[in-house]
């Protein structure tokens, strides 16, 4: 499967890695199910806070907006801390604080290659799996942040403040691959149940430019 906007990632990536998942994965179809959407969304979370954590041009950009939140205080790390504190309280819902790495404000667009591996044969359509496109709608809810809270807990669980997600609106998505194949064990040695699946998002996150990501692209 394969959607394309014609406007391809280039090879001048700003980011390029991969979110993996494994566990109970529903299609979205007429019957859209928020608490699973979030299961996904909190499994994927810790993932992208390592991003945040390791990459330098994220670490540099969070710092330079900690810098502009309380000039010259404290140290790197502590300013790191003050911009995704700062980024987290622009995508605030209920008592989440969002931190969307894809935003529209950030000039920043992604591509996603989905390996989708389910436990049944790889036909579009099966009678106990759902049907791939409700599945794929699924995912990238689940990389977004949530609309609303709906079907949600009130509260974030314990290092879910804030809470990362890869987009601020799945509209963001320039090109989208998708590979579905069948499943046949769960890398945790699990036998897989019919809703399982085990999915990898590769994604690639391009500059459009005239955001505050040009001074670290270097």
């Amino acid at each position: 499967m394969y959607w394309d906007t014609h406007e391809p990632i280039t090879q001048e990536d700003l980011l390029e890695f991969r979110l993996l998942y494994e566990g109970e994965l529903l299609s979205s179809g007429n019957s859209p199910k928020p608490e699973n959407k979030h299961a996904i969304r909190r499994k994927l979370h810790p993932q992208l806070r390592a991003l945040w954590q390791t990459k330098r041009n994220l670490r540099q950009y969070a710092s330079y907006l900690g810098n502009r939140v309380a000039p010259h205080g404290g140290t790197d790390d502590e300013r790191i801390r003050r911009g995704i504190t700062h980024l987290g309280s622009n995508w605030s819902r209920g008592n989440y604080n969002f931190v969307p790495l894809v935003t529209e404000e950030y000039a920043v667009r992604c591509s996603v290659d989905i390996l989708l591996l389910r436990p049944h044969e790889t036909q579009v359509i099966h009678a106990d799996g759902g049907d791939l496109d409700g599945k794929v709608k699924t995912i990238f809810d689940a990389l977004q942040v949530p609309r609303s809270l709906a079907g949600i807990e009130s509260d974030p669980q314990q290092e879910e403040t804030p809470f990362y997600c890869l987009l601020s609106d799945d509209k963001l998505i320039s090109e989208v691959h998708v590979t579905a194949d069948q499943l046949l064990n769960l890398p945790s040695a699990r036998r897989p149940e019919s809703s399982d699946s085990f999915f990898v998002v590769h994604v690639k996150i391009d500059h459009i430019g005239g955001g505050p990501f040009d001074r670290w692209l270097d």
